[in-house]
């Protein structure tokens, strides 16, 4: 206890040394697959804020008690809210760090693991342009033609992934870092690079431009204005022979998520897809993103790949699309998760879209939960910026309301609301449609037949009628 006292009363120059020595690292790092890392701890609440060389917020009383063993990594202003980042070396420290911090009114949590969603790949090589049959399964078998699809795009989307071959002859060259740390192609975490291959792919199903006598069609054929935030695959980590994954694709944390989700929000975008996820729930994560939600944002994630009924976070949070998968037949995928947070289910299994390498482009075919995500997001795409008045909630609720049901009668584990149907969603958003014609005029009834003459006695002879029923004679 007395020890603990003298920390707390540490010298104003100790904390300004560890402030100093704090890691105002980028926002987003891929992990290897193989690394050991340190206890995470994430802490909220804080106050008596000073300022870091990235211009976020660190707190003085964090730093403090960081200074027991720990280190203040990154602090992160997201959601209306701050976070700071403090490693720890093993769990014992981390429970000593949380007691103090939680006596001093802050709230402290393991800062959970986030992975891409594994998938079976498959490399191939269209011989010429071709649909790919979750494209077409979602528009009810046949893709509209060019003209279909906005020109102009108001709600944006944003992929937090491991990156987007900007060089991919398939993909729209106009996408655009998020994170504008991760706009530099020197850099080890540029957007436009993908040791990885996942985010690439993902990119495809969303946005492979259509028409251009080569390789697949996205649900929005050459979708303007992409946003991308890497989270996954750090360039320089490439120790162990080639081969995919590789140990740069590793995983990614919870709190660097919702700093990701923040840099996509930043930029304009108003969907967030994210083909990832991880077992441990999170309250900073679940409360950010429902914030997000709050303030307009439609975020779809992929339910994972664990074929059980096990919950995968982010997609678990109420304030999050969770996309099942689906295979060619309409069932659901052996690998695909199902409780009561799944939201819709899209194509999943054998899934063909755009990978690298930079040198040699290409096309391979996935399966995964990942796969099913950005049908739905690319699908929200589409139908957000063709009819760009209604809310987040509204589209969330007409791409569920609007889902062929599959499975048991209505909303279920396995499919949630049911398969993603653009038709069906439209009509439940209430897009325009002509107007019933209006009834016809009915005819005019005819007229009344004429009476006959009234049958009355007449008269009495000499009389002359001057009022009643007899007639004058």
């Amino acid at each position: 206890t007395h020890r603990r006292a003298s920390r707390d009363s540490m010298p104003f120059v100790l904390f300004l040394a560890l402030l100093a020595s704090a890691t105002a690292a980028p926002t987003t790092k891929g992990r290897r697959a193989n690394e050991q890392p340190k206890v995470r701890l994430v802490v909220t609440g804080e106050t008596n804020v000073a300022r870091t060389t990235r211009g976020a917020r660190a707190s003085n009383r964090v730093a403090q008690m960081a200074a027991m063993g720990g280190n203040v990594t990154m602090t992160i202003r997201a959601a209306h809210n701050t976070f700071t980042v403090v490693e720890v070396a093993d769990p014992n420290e981390a429970r000593l760090f949380k007691e103090q911090a939680e006596r001093s009114g802050l709230r402290v949590e393991e800062d959970q693991r986030r992975y891409p969603g594994p998938s079976v790949a498959t490399r191939t090589q269209p011989l010429a342009e071709e649909t790919p049959w979750g494209i077409e399964r979602v528009y009810n078998g046949a893709v509209p033609n060019a003209s279909f699809f906005p020109s102009a795009v108001t709600h944006p989307l944003c992929i937090i992934d491991s990156g987007y071959l900007l060089t991919h002859p398939d993909l729209p060259s106009d996408a655009t870092a998020a994170d504008p740390l991760q706009a530099d192609p020197a850099g080890t975490m540029y957007f436009g690079g993908d040791l990885c291959n996942h985010g690439t792919h993902v990119a495809g199903t969303i946005a492979a431009i259509g028409g251009d006598g080569e390789g697949v069609v996205g649900v929005f054929p050459g979708a303007p204005g992409l946003k991308i935030v890497k989270v996954f695959g750090e360039a320089g980590q490439l120790d162990d022979p080639p081969g995919w994954p590789n140990e740069a694709c590793g995983w990614t944390y919870a709190s660097e998520l919702v700093d990701a989700v923040q840099r996509c929000v930043d930029s304009g975008a108003k969907i967030v897809s994210m083909s990832l996820g991880g077992g441990g729930p999170s309250s900073t994560e679940r409360d950010a993103f429902q914030t997000f939600f709050d303030d307009g944002i439609l975020i779809v994630a992929s339910a994972g790949n664990g074929g059980s009924s096990s919950y995968s976070y982010p997609a678990s949070y109420p304030s999050i699309m969770s996309v099942a998968a689906t295979d060619i037949s309409d069932a659901k995928a052996s690998f695909s998760q199902f409780n009561d947070e799944v939201d819709i289910a899209a194509p999943g299994v054998d899934v063909v879209s755009t990978v690298g390498p930079p040198s040699d482009p290409g096309y391979d075919s996935f399966s995964g939960t990942s796969m099913a995500a950005p049908h739905v997001s690319g699908l929200a795409m589409v139908l957000w910026n063709k009819y760009p008045s209604y809310t987040n909630a509204e589209v969330r609720t007409a791409l569920e309301g609007g889902a062929e049901d599959l499975g048991e009668p209505g909303r279920d584990n396995e499919f949630g609301h049911g398969l993603a149907n653009y038709q069906g969603a439209e009509m439940r958003l209430g897009a325009p449609s002509p107007p019933p014609s209006p009834p016809a005029t009915p005819p005019a009834p005819p007229p009344p037949p004429a009476l006959p003459p009234p049958s009355l006695p007449s008269c009495p002879l000499g009389d002359v009628c001057v009022t009643g029923p007899c007639l004058i004679t």
